[in-house]
């Protein structure tokens, strides 16, 4: 073997990539500038001002027991015990799609969501969106009670004034509701049309599926939602659509569940789906697919035409692309995909995003079904609660009937329109010509604000309801606690419109559900209460062809083809706020964007060619200042800091929503920029010719792609499917950097088992074997990179947000942090994702180093803290070459306690399960070992003392239990059976920086991918 060293070209960023002076210096610093204690009374002022509830209740001691206002203990129940948390099965709404949940709840209180195993659409996993609802319904910025004209009213003057003003119902009634799948929501806007001669219903979502309902009209000649079943394709084609993002598909749960169980290689003799993405931006579904084609997003219509045009020569149905060509036509990928496709018939699957127009939907789902693949890989599904109608055509109408004062009343349920509709229609304005306004929602946001009527909406968990998953299981939700500022449901705030008296959510589901068990009814209500679901029945699949009309369609749309010429601008929703609803949430706002890394910011994203073109330069290392542009639409211009994005297409610009809002709430106030104004109804998803330029002036991002690095040392090993078949061994330290794995020849020379260590064993110690000796690993060929694990791991451990302030100055405390590599040109990089947790190691560096034991290891093997010893010499984290390790530089407890608003309610969103740290105290993975010892205990009791030691499954961290990949394993080492064991026994397993010898007890399985060598 070679004596120097291999060392793969893996690169976090373009500064990294360049190895310049300035990045030398960078990775000089353990701590990057200025990481010392906070003390300027400045910083304290805006911190506790912006932070809201975020900070209090992930970081913030509670100097007395959480008020209990629901559950009163002077006669305990029965079947509460104290310190023993209950779990309630339930459901958490997104759009009008339901994720089956379990809330854990402590004396009364959720504190914790996890995924229902039981429920098909979560399958016991979450999305970030699911694990951040906690905060959201803790938030001391929820609108907290009814307004009329601005001023504070009551639910009962809001009921008599329904009685009043319904009565009428030949009046001009316009309901603008969010997405929502409730069978008793739906009986409702039923009854709505029914009782109001006048009344119209229209759905707005601003980035729902109404392109993707027209498309398969124009296609079958009926609205119906596309399924696609991930886990039965053997290739997989994507058309700039993000379907493992929340943001990109509302069913991300269980697209992600069924497109990594396709991609689970176990062995050198598996075989693995095999995934094509065609983008603008670089995207987490792109960063996982085998081959990636990056083109502007106006280019992705003339490209499936091209492909459809290849297809017709050889399947039925396509006939009006025959003769078609464009300037994709002679791509080498359309001749490609096309063989691919047709060698797969029945066993593929083509997607479009969801924004793209509806003859694009239209044209893949005819592609899907010349290709055989519906009812196989691709179902479309009749859906009830979707409305016969074009919603967004819908919309544009209200507006114009609004404008000519053609509407009485205008009832506004959930949505914000007022900061989500496209500007061009001027909704504010169009709303001022309505007699009443009335509107329901979560905060005093936009559209509260122009309102005659604000009422304050309850969250989920707070009330009853129901709904049904993306596929059509149906599920109730049922409250965890009582509202905390006496909010009402929709259900709730409908029944009052519609009979002018209150009623009771729990009164109203179950009147529906009555119906739907006309047999037993409280056995199967019960059961689906305990279950979270009522049963295996999901929508029906309709036998679809294609509809006669559609050929002759299709010959008008693609002579019509839209031009693609000059410079784009791509609006998309945000991948942690999406379009705004989510902006308010601390826990978000601070998870580092899975692709950028950019946290509490909306950036303009372009390719390094393009920056170069418009004189823009990327952000420099540990300053993160970066240049300002102008973006010009239709003569609307917004100035938006610019970041240069490897693998974004040329020519093309990124934008995402739902920042820049004012008035809303403490975290959301003036974070990042308002790019709705470059929103109309003719560029929802892209806008052509568009003028950008500099500004000369420069905004500070807090990015933390260059945070924790490594000093360019690999971590990450892959290889083709083809590679690793012909070498199972590749992840090896030898295979990876053709060199020896140092302190091998030294061990043998000298008869030892391990290698050497430049790290010392202190006094070998010996582990019990009465105790469980805990370990980790995680499958790099599964993890999308989606970040789910460490918001769930702040959920689970009481871990502080900072803001963006201390995130710039590298203060972060997230447990897990989820490194995103490129590998390759800079133009057109693969992206790699690589979670990491602390190692856990049997030599760690941090123990050889405390001066004062407060970090040891325990009897089951894990490396722990002890706060309360802890002096914060950070001595530790200059020694852990793994970089997971957290200085908390704050101590604002008691000060927030007695000085800011509600600490009863803050106090009752922590988990009491876990230790709240206290400033100069280091904190890192504990492998959530308040879980290890609850079912340490609990097996110790089932045993009556026989053992301890847990069965395989019974324990999860809270990173694993989210992660819907399922790409985390923990269990027993001792346990041979034990699933962490098997996957460590794997020939892909390998630890990180192992040439150190601090034997690691996290390990990680290499990455493969199955790339078309014809376009290697």
């Amino acid at each position: 073997m070679s004596e120097e060293v291999k060392n793969p070209n893996y690169w976090k960023s373009l500064g990294e990539l360049a190895r310049n002076e300035e990045y030398e210096k960078f990775v000089e610093r353990e701590f990057p500038e200025n990481a010392t204690e906070l003390n300027d009374k400045v910083s304290r002022r805006s911190f506790l001002r912006v932070m809201g509830a975020s900070i209090a209740l992930a970081g913030f001691a509670a100097c007395r027991r959480p008020v209990q206002k629901i559950v009163p203990f002077s006669k305990q129940p029965e079947d509460l015990v104290e310190g023993v948390p209950q779990y309630y099965a339930s459901a958490s709404p997104f759009q009008d799609a339901l994720n089956g949940i379990v809330v854990e709840s402590n004396s009364g209180r959720p504190t914790k969501i996890e995924g229902n195993e039981m429920h098909p659409a979560s399958s016991g996993n979450t999305s970030i969106f699911g694990q951040a609802e906690i905060l959201n319904m803790f938030d001391p910025d929820r609108s907290r009670y009814v307004r009329k004209d601005g001023e504070r009213s009551s639910v009962n003057a809001f009921t008599e004034f329904c009685s009043n003003h319904f009565s009428n119902t030949d009046q001009n009634i316009a309901f603008i509701s969010e997405a929502n799948s409730s069978p008793t929501y739906n009986r409702m806007k039923g009854q709505a049309l029914d009782q109001f001669s006048n009344a119209q219903w229209i759905t707005y979502e601003p980035f729902g599926e109404d392109n993707a309902l027209e498309g398969t009209n124009i296609a079958f000649g009926e609205r119906l939602r596309t399924y696609n079943k991930y886990d039965e394709a053997d290739v997989i084609v994507s058309f700039d659509d993000d379907f493992l993002n929340p943001t990109g598909d509302k069913n991300s749960v269980e697209n992600t569940k069924r497109f990594t169980d396709r991609r689970r290689v176990m062995s050198e003799d598996d075989d693995m789906s095999r995934f094509y993405a065609i983008e603008s931006t670089f995207s987490i579904t792109g960063s996982n697919a085998d081959n990636r084609l990056r083109i502007k997003s106006g280019e992705i219509e003339h490209f499936i035409y091209a492909l459809a045009a290849e297809l017709s020569n050889s399947v039925s149905g396509l006939s009006a692309f025959s003769g078609y060509s464009n300037k994709f036509s002679d791509h080498e990928w359309i001749a490609v995909l096309a063989e691919e496709l047709l060698n797969n018939r029945s066993n593929s699957i083509l997607t479009v995003g969801r924004d793209h127009k509806p003859e694009l939907h239209a044209t893949v789902a005819a592609i899907n079904v010349a290709l055989g693949n519906d009812g196989q890989t691709v179902d479309y599904l009749n859906v009830p609660h979707i409305d016969n109608q074009n919603n967004r055509e819908a919309f544009a109408g209200l507006v114009e009937d609004l404008n000519n004062g053609n509407i009485d009343t205008v009832v506004l349920v959930g949505t914000n329109p007022a900061f989500t509709a496209p500007a061009d229609l001027n909704f504010d304005e169009a709303l001022a010509n309505a007699g009443q306004v009335i509107h329901l929602s979560n905060y005093y946001d936009e559209t509260s604000k122009l309102a005659n009527w604000h009422i304050n909406r309850a969250h989920f968990l707070e009330a009853w309801g129901d709904g049904y998953s993306y596929a059509g299981t149906r599920s109730i939700i049922q409250p965890q606690i009582e509202p905390l500022y006496s909010g009402i449901s929709e259900i709730e705030f409908l029944n009052i419109i519609l009979n002018g008296e209150q009623a009771k959510g729990y009164d109203l589901v179950q009147n529906t559900w009555k119906d739907y068990y006309s047999n037993n009814f409280t056995s199967q209500w019960n059961k689906a209460l305990h279950d979270g679901l009522a049963g295996e029945e999901t929508f029906s699949a309709s036998s679809v062809s294609i509809s006669s009309a559609f050929n002759s369609q299709a010959s008008d749309f693609i002579s019509n083809a839209d031009s693609s010429e000059g410079m784009e601008l791509v609006i998309r929703p945000d991948s942690t706020v999406f379009d705004g609803r989510f902006a308010n949430n601390g826990w978000l706002q601070e998870l580092p964007k899975p692709m950028t890394k950019i946290t509490w910011d909306n950036v303009a994203l372009m390719s390094k060619k393009t920056a170069d073109k418009l004189g823009v330069k990327e952000a420099s290392l540990g300053k993160s200042e970066v240049e300002v542009i102008s973006i010009t639409v239709d003569g609307t211009t917004i100035e938006i800091p610019a970041w240069v994005q490897p693998g974004h297409a040329d020519d093309s610009i990124t934008i995402t929503v739902g920042y820049g809002r004012e008035g809303v709430g403490r975290v959301a106030n003036k974070t990042g920029v308002d790019t709705y104004p470059l929103r109309t109804t003719a560029n929802m998803h892209f806008a052509s010719n568009v003028s950008v330029e500099k500004t000369g002036e420069t905004y500070e991002i807090a990015c933390t792609q260059d945070h924790n690095t490594m000093e360019g040392r690999s971590l990450l090993r892959h290889a083709t499917l083809q590679e690793y078949r012909e070498n199972p061994n590749f992840s090896t330290y030898e295979s990876a950097y053709d060199a020896e794995m140092p302190g091998v020849a030294y061990a043998e020379e000298h008869g030892e088992d391990d290698p050497l260590s430049i790290f010392d064993p202190i006094g070998e110690q010996d582990y019990p074997d009465y105790e469980p000796q805990w370990g980790m690993s995680i499958d790099l060929n599964t993890c999308t990179g989606c970040g789910v694990c460490t918001i769930a791991c702040t959920a689970e451990n009481n871990i502080p947000v900072v803001g963006k302030r201390e995130v710039s100055r590298g203060r972060e405390m997230h447990w897990i942090r989820n490194d995103r590599y490129f590998d390759g040109d800079v133009n057109d990089p693969k992206a790699l994702h690589q979670p990491v947790p602390c190692m856990h190691c049997e030599l760690a560096p941090c123990e050889q180093v405390c001066p004062v034991a407060a970090t040891t290891h325990s009897d089951d093997g894990m490396n722990q803290m002890t706060y309360n010893r802890c002096i914060g010499t950070r001595y530790c984290a200059n020694n852990c070459p793994y970089k997971v390790r957290r200085f908390n530089f704050f101590n604002y407890s008691e000060e927030f306690l007695t000085g800011g608003d509600d600490p009863e309610i803050i106090q009752m969103a922590m988990n009491p399960e876990v230790t709240v740290r206290f400033r100069g105290v280091m904190e890192k993975c504990t492998y959530c070992v308040q879980r290890v010892n609850r079912a340490k205990i609990n097996r110790d009791i089932e045993t009556n003392g026989e053992t301890m030691k847990p069965k395989d499954g019974a324990v999860e961290t809270a990173c694993q239990q989210a992660c819907p990949a399922d790409a985390i394993y923990f269990g027993d080492l001792t346990d041979p059976e034990s699933e962490v064991v098997k996957t460590k026994k794997n020939n892909r397993n390998y630890l990180l920086l192992e040439e150190l010898n601090t034997r690691p007890r996290t390990s990680y399985l290499a990455k493969v991918r199955n790339p078309n060598p014809k376009l290697a």
